[in-house]
């Protein structure tokens, strides 16, 4: 029986995701689905990929060696798909775009005039740890850092100011507001450093995208970019903080891979965003 790439691209993927729930998650698929093709990827080797049993899911040996043929196969494709790209010379296709999800609101307007202008097909990923621009794994990507990474060409969008929001209850509440901080998983960022120095006690932790909602809905005060808060009118500002924050202004860049930067329909959507995002910022 062959090794196909359509069944070593599931467990590639388990590879990529840190498990099979992760993988079935990112290829839409259901879990069964992906034990189903690793299993017939089994076959095919010879010998098991994929250790089993209850809070299992890592690869074995071998799995571990096909999962990385697997990584070079994806990464070798996203080349030949970039280098595809890059030859078009109309605004027409697909162009893929990874961002966090507290930036959503920032990118309906420029999505909605580039598919209503152009025969453009947008592909929008959420998520704190998107795809790849440097392995050509998406097209355009949206972080904020000091600078681009290497292999990666950046346009800088803006700086962005940090304050502690909260609605008018709940910034005014006795004997001290409620805070709503970030995640555990979000323990390395600079903001997540500044709420372990400045926040005593909380009372929720989140997600950012989640903490935006859950500070605009009224659970407590929280950690935010002003662009961001400027969203919701609800919130106001406890000024007390602002020297305290202000040390934390960071930089939000555009990034694409430097073979893409001049592709039409990559440059059509990075115009479209500079101009959204440098209004608002």
């Amino acid at each position: 029986m062959s090794i196909l790439w359509e069944d070593v691209r599931y467990l590639e993927a388990v590879a990529r995701a840190g498990g099979v729930g992760g993988a079935a998650r990112e290829l839409g698929v259901s879990v069964s689905t992906v034990y189903r093709r690793i299993a017939i990827l089994e076959s095919a080797v010879g010998a098991p990929c994929l250790e089993r049993g209850a809070g299992t899911g890592g690869l074995t040996e071998t799995g571990a060696m096909v999962a990385q043929v697997g990584h070079r196969m994806r990464k070798a494709l996203a080349e030949v798909s970039g280098q595809l790209h890059a030859q078009a010379t109309e605004i027409v296709g697909e162009v893929s775009l990874t961002t966090v999800e507290a930036l959503l609101p920032f990118l309906v307007e420029p999505i909605a005039e580039l598919t209503s202008q152009y025969p453009l097909r947008v592909n929008l990923i959420l998520g704190d740890s998107g795809p790849s621009v440097r392995d050509r794994e998406v097209d355009v990507a949206i972080g904020v850092m000091r600078r681009p990474p290497p292999g990666c060409w950046g346009v800088r969008l803006g700086k962005l100011p940090y304050g502690v929001f909260g609605t008018a209850t709940a910034v005014r509440r006795e004997p001290e507001p409620l805070w709503v901080v970030r995640a555990l998983s979000e323990r390395s960022s600079p903001e997540s450093a500044w709420e372990r120095e400045h926040v005593p006690h909380f009372a929720t932790r989140a997600q950012f995208s989640a903490l935006v909602s859950l500070v605009a809905g009224g659970v407590g005060v929280g950690l935010m970019p002003r662009p961001i808060a400027a969203l919701h009118p609800e919130l106001v500002e406890m000024p007390g903080y602002r020297e305290r924050v202000a040390p934390l202004e960071r930089t939000a860049w555009l990034l694409t891979h430097p073979d893409l930067r001049k592709t039409p329909r990559v440059r059509a959507l990075m115009d479209a965003l500079t101009q959204r995002f440098r209004a608002a910022f």
